[in-house]
């Protein structure tokens, strides 16, 4: 969001001076692949068509999702979505900004955002543990509504042919992926389950790898053999659902 950001900013009068602080290097990522609408790339397309073509270019296309209940699936057709690989996304991203003139500072983290206060439009898309909404807390007056299920970002080599939602029964209890295609080899492979199965199932005690092998022979139908895959390390997360009464503050937006 803070790259595209940057770019409509640029597109739109390029004599903004556009400085995007990034804590990360710029081939660092943690996630797998991300997955858009036809809507959405329709658009990118419009917004910014240079970019848009080469995010076309690099993402696989289908037009199902697909659920699998008690081992059949359904496929709804329809339903055009892209998905790509998410640092190939982020370095499309990043030369768009650097051809139009933006200035990317990578390793850079902000310790205090009232650093950056001496400029025209101070802009703080930096996620859920968003910094520059607790240093502006009262003004913001967030409410962050923490989701009961666990969840755990994978991947795998299985091609899944559309967006793909599916649940699985087990003794522990419910468990529930969400997959899809970002490149010709590679799925994203999220894992969803209630918080009395994570623990009925002992998740809470496993290893990384005790844990990939758990929920891969959980889903070995729909893996077809594949293993699962972490990146970075694999961590189980509860979804914040946020919501902020405002969304701006003098020159500060959210």
């Amino acid at each position: 969001a803070c790259l595209y950001f940057a770019i409509l900013m640029k597109k739109q009068d390029p004599t903004h001076a556009v400085t995007v602080f990034e804590r990360d290097g710029p081939n660092d990522t943690f996630g797998w692949g991300i997955v858009f609408a036809g809507r959405i790339m329709s658009l990118l397309a419009e917004r910014d068509p240079e970019s848009a073509a080469e995010i076309m270019r690099a993402s696989q296309t289908w037009e199902t999702a697909d659920t699998v209940h008690q081992g059949v699936k359904v496929a709804v057709g329809g339903n055009n979505f892209s998905g790509i690989a998410r640092l190939k996304f982020l370095n499309i991203l990043h030369a768009r900004c650097r051809a139009l003139g933006v200035e990317l500072r990578h390793n850079t983290n902000i310790a205090d955002v009232n650093t950056l206060r001496d400029c025209d439009l101070l802009v703080g898309a930096d996620g859920a543990n968003s910094a520059v909404r607790r240093a502006y807390e009262p003004f913001f007056q967030p409410i962050i509504d923490l989701r009961q299920n666990r969840y755990t970002w994978l991947g795998t080599h299985q091609p899944f042919d559309g967006l793909t939602m599916g649940f699985r029964q087990t003794e522990a209890g419910l468990f529930i992926f969400h997959a899809y295609r970002f490149s010709e080899t590679t799925s994203t492979f999220i894992v969803e389950c209630p918080p009395q199965t994570w623990l009925d199932a002992g998740l809470d005690a496993m290893s990384e790898a005790e844990t990939l092998t758990y929920l891969a022979d959980v889903f070995k139908d729909d893996l077809c053999g594949h293993a699962l895959m972490s990146i970075n390390f694999l961590r189980w997360y509860n979804f914040p659902l946020i919501k902020n009464k405002h969304w701006y503050h003098q020159n500060i937006v959210l």
